[in-house]
Protein backbone atom coordinates (compact mmCIF):
# COMPACT_ATOMS: atom_id res chain seq x y z
CA UNK A 1 0.00 0.00 0.00
CA UNK A 2 1.38 3.51 -1.19
CA UNK A 3 -0.95 5.85 0.56
CA UNK A 4 -4.02 6.73 2.36
CA UNK A 5 -6.33 9.04 1.59
CA UNK A 6 -8.72 10.64 4.11
CA UNK A 7 -11.90 11.47 3.58
CA UNK A 8 -13.75 13.33 6.99
CA UNK A 9 -17.30 13.46 5.83
CA UNK A 10 -20.79 14.76 8.20
CA UNK A 11 -24.12 14.93 7.23
CA UNK A 12 -26.10 13.71 4.02
CA UNK A 13 -23.20 12.54 1.47
CA UNK A 14 -24.76 14.46 -1.05
CA UNK A 15 -21.12 14.29 -2.64
CA UNK A 16 -19.11 11.74 -1.47
CA UNK A 17 -19.86 8.89 -4.52
CA UNK A 18 -18.20 11.48 -6.69
CA UNK A 19 -15.07 11.86 -3.87
CA UNK A 20 -14.60 7.91 -3.27
CA UNK A 21 -14.81 7.36 -7.05
CA UNK A 22 -12.48 9.69 -8.19
CA UNK A 23 -9.87 8.66 -5.47
CA UNK A 24 -10.03 4.65 -6.70
CA UNK A 25 -10.45 5.58 -10.83
CA UNK A 26 -6.26 6.91 -9.97
CA UNK A 27 -4.27 3.81 -10.70
CA UNK A 28 -1.20 5.52 -10.47
CA UNK A 29 -0.56 4.38 -6.48
CA UNK A 30 -1.96 1.81 -4.10
CA UNK A 31 -4.18 3.25 -2.25
CA UNK A 32 -6.47 2.71 1.08
CA UNK A 33 -9.14 4.94 1.79
CA UNK A 34 -10.54 5.84 5.36
CA UNK A 35 -13.85 7.48 5.73
CA UNK A 36 -14.00 9.22 8.55
CA UNK A 37 -17.80 10.14 9.42
CA UNK A 38 -18.09 13.00 12.02
CA UNK A 39 -21.15 12.84 14.47
CA UNK A 40 -23.75 11.02 12.50
CA UNK A 41 -24.51 7.38 10.43
CA UNK A 42 -25.41 8.08 6.95
CA UNK A 43 -23.11 6.20 4.99
CA UNK A 44 -23.74 3.03 3.87
CA UNK A 45 -21.69 -0.35 2.70
CA UNK A 46 -22.80 0.20 -0.97
CA UNK A 47 -21.17 3.53 -0.91
CA UNK A 48 -18.10 2.53 0.73
CA UNK A 49 -17.67 -0.05 -1.51
CA UNK A 50 -14.31 -1.35 0.26
CA UNK A 51 -13.40 1.72 1.52
CA UNK A 52 -12.73 1.95 5.65
CA UNK A 53 -15.17 3.30 7.54
CA UNK A 54 -14.42 5.34 11.48
CA UNK A 55 -17.43 7.03 12.61
CA UNK A 56 -16.96 9.51 15.66
CA UNK A 57 -18.91 11.44 17.96
CA UNK A 58 -18.89 14.65 16.57
CA UNK A 59 -15.55 16.42 16.80
CA UNK A 60 -15.00 19.08 13.64
CA UNK A 61 -13.42 18.11 10.65
CA UNK A 62 -9.91 19.14 12.11
CA UNK A 63 -10.23 16.01 14.19
CA UNK A 64 -11.90 14.14 11.79
CA UNK A 65 -8.84 14.37 9.78
CA UNK A 66 -6.56 13.66 12.68
CA UNK A 67 -8.27 10.11 13.46
CA UNK A 68 -8.25 9.58 9.77
CA UNK A 69 -4.32 9.85 9.78
CA UNK A 70 -4.39 7.96 13.02
CA UNK A 71 -5.74 5.11 11.56
CA UNK A 72 -3.71 4.79 8.24
CA UNK A 73 -0.91 2.22 7.88
CA UNK A 74 0.56 4.21 5.55
CA UNK A 75 3.35 6.86 6.09
CA UNK A 76 1.96 8.90 2.77
CA UNK A 77 -1.42 10.51 3.53
CA UNK A 78 -3.38 12.38 1.37
CA UNK A 79 -6.82 14.40 2.48
CA UNK A 80 -9.57 14.96 0.06
CA UNK A 81 -12.71 16.92 1.58
CA UNK A 82 -16.27 14.80 0.95
CA UNK A 83 -17.68 17.58 -1.91
CA UNK A 84 -14.36 17.73 -3.82
CA UNK A 85 -12.64 15.08 -6.71
CA UNK A 86 -9.03 14.07 -6.84
CA UNK A 87 -7.78 13.74 -10.54
CA UNK A 88 -6.05 11.10 -12.06
CA UNK A 89 -2.20 10.79 -11.41
CA UNK A 90 -2.55 12.79 -8.37
CA UNK A 91 -1.58 10.35 -6.03
CA UNK A 92 1.16 8.82 -7.92
CA UNK A 93 3.01 12.26 -8.40
CA UNK A 94 2.44 13.04 -4.60
CA UNK A 95 3.97 9.91 -3.46
CA UNK A 96 7.12 10.23 -5.78
CA UNK A 97 7.54 14.18 -4.80
CA UNK A 98 7.49 13.13 -1.17
CA UNK A 99 10.39 9.89 -1.99
CA UNK A 100 11.86 12.31 -3.82
CA UNK A 101 12.32 14.94 -1.06
CA UNK A 102 12.84 13.07 2.70
CA UNK A 103 13.06 16.35 4.58
CA UNK A 104 9.58 17.38 2.85
CA UNK A 105 6.45 17.23 5.83
CA UNK A 106 3.75 17.78 2.92
CA UNK A 107 3.40 17.81 -0.87
CA UNK A 108 0.70 20.39 -2.50
CA UNK A 109 -0.46 21.07 -6.18
CA UNK A 110 -3.11 23.63 -7.28
CA UNK A 111 -6.58 22.97 -7.39
CA UNK A 112 -9.27 24.08 -10.06
CA UNK A 113 -12.53 25.74 -9.15
CA UNK A 114 -15.72 24.38 -10.29
CA UNK A 115 -19.84 24.39 -9.01
CA UNK A 116 -22.01 21.99 -8.15
CA UNK A 117 -22.30 20.16 -11.08
CA UNK A 118 -18.79 19.98 -11.54
CA UNK A 119 -18.56 22.84 -14.23
CA UNK A 120 -15.55 24.87 -14.18
CA UNK A 121 -16.22 28.34 -12.23
CA UNK A 122 -13.42 30.28 -15.19
CA UNK A 123 -12.89 33.38 -13.04
CA UNK A 124 -12.39 31.52 -9.53
CA UNK A 125 -9.78 29.41 -11.58
CA UNK A 126 -8.14 31.42 -13.47
CA UNK A 127 -7.40 33.86 -9.69
CA UNK A 128 -6.20 30.50 -7.91
CA UNK A 129 -4.09 29.27 -10.57
CA UNK A 130 -2.53 33.07 -10.64
CA UNK A 131 -1.98 33.00 -7.08
CA UNK A 132 -1.04 29.49 -6.80
CA UNK A 133 1.88 30.49 -9.78
CA UNK A 134 3.12 33.62 -7.23
CA UNK A 135 3.29 30.82 -4.03
CA UNK A 136 6.02 28.96 -6.81
CA UNK A 137 7.88 31.89 -7.29
CA UNK A 138 7.82 33.40 -4.06
CA UNK A 139 8.96 29.85 -2.61
CA UNK A 140 6.77 27.65 0.58
CA UNK A 141 8.91 29.45 3.69
CA UNK A 142 6.83 30.51 6.28
CA UNK A 143 6.70 34.16 5.76
CA UNK A 144 5.57 33.31 1.95
CA UNK A 145 2.57 31.31 3.42
CA UNK A 146 1.31 33.97 5.70
CA UNK A 147 1.60 36.71 2.25
CA UNK A 148 -0.90 34.14 0.51
CA UNK A 149 -1.30 30.67 0.93
CA UNK A 150 -3.34 29.55 -1.83
CA UNK A 151 -3.24 25.45 -0.92
CA UNK A 152 -6.20 23.55 -0.38
CA UNK A 153 -6.44 20.73 1.59
CA UNK A 154 -7.90 18.37 -0.78
CA UNK A 155 -4.88 19.13 -3.00
CA UNK A 156 -2.34 18.00 -0.22
CA UNK A 157 -0.87 14.98 0.62
CA UNK A 158 1.23 14.90 4.32
CA UNK A 159 4.20 12.83 5.59
CA UNK A 160 2.53 10.63 8.05
CA UNK A 161 5.18 10.70 10.77
CA UNK A 162 5.69 14.87 10.38
CA UNK A 163 2.13 15.43 10.46
CA UNK A 164 1.60 13.57 13.83
CA UNK A 165 4.95 15.29 15.01
CA UNK A 166 3.11 18.37 14.26
CA UNK A 167 0.35 17.24 16.63
CA UNK A 168 -1.83 17.53 13.40
CA UNK A 169 -4.73 19.91 12.51
CA UNK A 170 -5.71 21.82 15.71
CA UNK A 171 -8.44 20.40 17.02
CA UNK A 172 -9.94 23.99 18.45
CA UNK A 173 -10.09 25.42 14.63
CA UNK A 174 -12.55 24.44 12.12
CA UNK A 175 -11.70 27.37 9.66
CA UNK A 176 -8.26 28.47 8.10
CA UNK A 177 -7.17 24.96 10.33
CA UNK A 178 -4.86 24.55 6.94
CA UNK A 179 -3.24 27.70 7.01
CA UNK A 180 -2.02 26.65 10.73
CA UNK A 181 -0.94 23.20 9.92
CA UNK A 182 0.84 24.48 6.91
CA UNK A 183 2.65 27.23 9.06
CA UNK A 184 3.73 25.03 11.75
CA UNK A 185 5.18 22.50 9.26
CA UNK A 186 7.07 25.03 7.95
CA UNK A 187 8.84 26.70 11.18
CA UNK A 188 11.00 23.03 10.53
CA UNK A 189 10.46 21.57 7.59
CA UNK A 190 9.61 22.29 4.05
CA UNK A 191 5.96 21.98 1.61
CA UNK A 192 7.30 20.50 -1.65
CA UNK A 193 4.59 20.94 -5.05
CA UNK A 194 3.81 19.20 -7.81
CA UNK A 195 2.64 20.73 -11.23
CA UNK A 196 1.71 22.64 -13.35
CA UNK A 197 -1.89 20.86 -14.05
CA UNK A 198 -4.49 20.71 -11.43
CA UNK A 199 -4.49 17.31 -8.65
CA UNK A 200 -8.51 18.43 -7.73
CA UNK A 201 -11.27 20.16 -7.66
CA UNK A 202 -12.60 21.90 -5.29
CA UNK A 203 -16.71 22.36 -5.52
CA UNK A 204 -18.37 25.56 -4.35
CA UNK A 205 -21.93 24.65 -3.54
CA UNK A 206 -24.42 25.85 -1.08
CA UNK A 207 -22.84 24.60 1.91
CA UNK A 208 -19.38 25.27 1.95
CA UNK A 209 -18.48 26.29 5.55
CA UNK A 210 -20.02 30.16 5.97
CA UNK A 211 -18.16 33.04 5.62
CA UNK A 212 -18.67 34.29 9.12
CA UNK A 213 -16.91 30.87 10.60
CA UNK A 214 -14.30 31.17 7.67
CA UNK A 215 -13.52 35.08 9.10
CA UNK A 216 -13.43 33.54 12.74
CA UNK A 217 -10.79 30.96 11.70
CA UNK A 218 -8.92 33.28 10.07
CA UNK A 219 -8.53 35.47 13.06
CA UNK A 220 -7.85 33.11 15.60
CA UNK A 221 -4.84 31.63 13.08
CA UNK A 222 -3.95 35.57 13.06
CA UNK A 223 -3.91 35.36 16.28
CA UNK A 224 -2.09 32.35 17.23
CA UNK A 225 0.70 32.78 15.18
CA UNK A 226 1.59 36.73 15.98
CA UNK A 227 3.70 35.72 18.97
CA UNK A 228 7.42 35.35 17.87
CA UNK A 229 6.66 36.47 13.73
CA UNK A 230 9.05 38.59 11.81
CA UNK A 231 8.16 41.53 11.37
CA UNK A 232 7.03 41.10 8.08
CA UNK A 233 4.99 38.29 9.15
CA UNK A 234 3.62 39.82 12.12
CA UNK A 235 2.50 42.96 10.20
CA UNK A 236 0.46 40.40 7.62
CA UNK A 237 -1.04 38.66 10.84
CA UNK A 238 -2.20 42.12 12.16
CA UNK A 239 -3.46 42.95 8.39
CA UNK A 240 -5.24 39.86 8.82
CA UNK A 241 -7.18 40.59 11.98
CA UNK A 242 -7.73 44.19 10.41
CA UNK A 243 -9.47 42.68 7.38
CA UNK A 244 -11.77 39.88 9.89
CA UNK A 245 -13.10 42.48 12.14
CA UNK A 246 -13.94 44.70 9.14
CA UNK A 247 -15.52 41.26 7.39
CA UNK A 248 -17.58 40.71 10.49
CA UNK A 249 -18.91 44.08 10.83
CA UNK A 250 -17.07 45.10 14.05
CA UNK A 251 -15.78 48.43 12.35
CA UNK A 252 -14.44 50.31 15.94
CA UNK A 253 -12.07 47.47 16.31
CA UNK A 254 -11.10 47.66 12.42
CA UNK A 255 -10.19 51.05 13.03
CA UNK A 256 -8.61 50.91 16.25
CA UNK A 257 -6.21 47.80 14.91
CA UNK A 258 -5.41 49.28 11.71
CA UNK A 259 -4.36 52.92 13.83
CA UNK A 260 -2.19 50.89 15.76
CA UNK A 261 -0.61 49.11 12.91
CA UNK A 262 -0.06 52.53 11.50
CA UNK A 263 1.42 54.05 14.38
CA UNK A 264 4.13 50.80 14.55
CA UNK A 265 4.56 51.26 10.74
CA UNK A 266 3.72 53.89 8.87
CA UNK A 267 5.23 52.32 5.93
CA UNK A 268 1.96 50.16 5.98
CA UNK A 269 -0.05 52.84 4.70
CA UNK A 270 1.86 52.26 1.33
CA UNK A 271 -0.58 48.74 0.99
CA UNK A 272 -3.48 49.65 -1.54
CA UNK A 273 -6.00 47.40 0.43
CA UNK A 274 -4.84 48.42 3.73
CA UNK A 275 -5.10 51.96 3.09
CA UNK A 276 -8.92 51.61 1.61
CA UNK A 277 -9.75 49.97 4.81
CA UNK A 278 -8.57 52.31 7.05
CA UNK A 279 -9.68 55.86 5.04
CA UNK A 280 -13.20 54.08 4.84
CA UNK A 281 -13.08 52.99 8.70
CA UNK A 282 -13.01 57.08 9.22
CA UNK A 283 -16.69 57.00 7.70
CA UNK A 284 -19.63 57.07 10.15
CA UNK A 285 -19.97 53.88 12.47
CA UNK A 286 -24.22 54.29 11.20
CA UNK A 287 -23.08 54.27 7.26
CA UNK A 288 -20.50 51.48 7.39
CA UNK A 289 -23.46 49.61 9.24
CA UNK A 290 -25.86 50.30 6.74
CA UNK A 291 -23.23 49.29 3.88
CA UNK A 292 -22.39 46.43 5.00
CA UNK A 293 -26.39 45.58 5.60
CA UNK A 294 -27.38 46.21 1.82
CA UNK A 295 -24.27 44.13 0.40
CA UNK A 296 -25.66 41.46 2.88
Amino acid sequence: MDVTVVVPTRGAPTFLAEALDSIRRDDSADTEIVVVEDGTDEVGDALLDGARLVRVPYVGRSVARNVGVEAAATEFVAFLDADDVSLAGRLGAQVEALESSPDAALCFGRADVVDGSLAEIPELTEHERRRFDSLLERGTAYDSLVEDCPIYTSATMVRRSAFLEAGGYDRLLDAYEDLDLYLRLAQSRFLVPVGPEPVALHRIHGANTPSPDMYAGSFHVARKHAPGARRDSARRLAERRVDTYWSLGDFRRARREALQLVRDDPRILGHRRFAKRLASSALPLPLLEALRARRQ
